[in-house]
């Protein structure tokens, strides 16, 4: 089985019945547009809560979307 396979069955098996949904560290690099140090940092830090399975680490989609909300920006980009 090739790695785009076997991480496409990944996915599927994280989905679960009752509409939780977990991403790896990598999806989350991707959708934050972060590096591998920054994704660590925020789940070893606690910031951004995450489960280890085995050697894998699974981010919930819906503490994603939470820790997203509470990281709003208001401050102005020019001083």
């Amino acid at each position: 089985m090739h790695r785009r396979e076997r991480v496409e069955k990944g996915k599927e098996g994280m989905r679960q019945e009752n509409g939780q949904e977990f991403i790896s560290l990598v999806e989350l690099q991707e959708i934050l547009g972060i590096g591998r140090t920054k994704a660590y940092e925020l789940v070893t830090s606690g910031e951004l809560p995450a489960i280890r399975v085995g050697r894998a680490i699974r981010v919930r989609l819906a503490d994603l979307n939470h820790w997203a909300e509470r990281q709003s920006y208001s401050g102005s980009l020019h001083k």
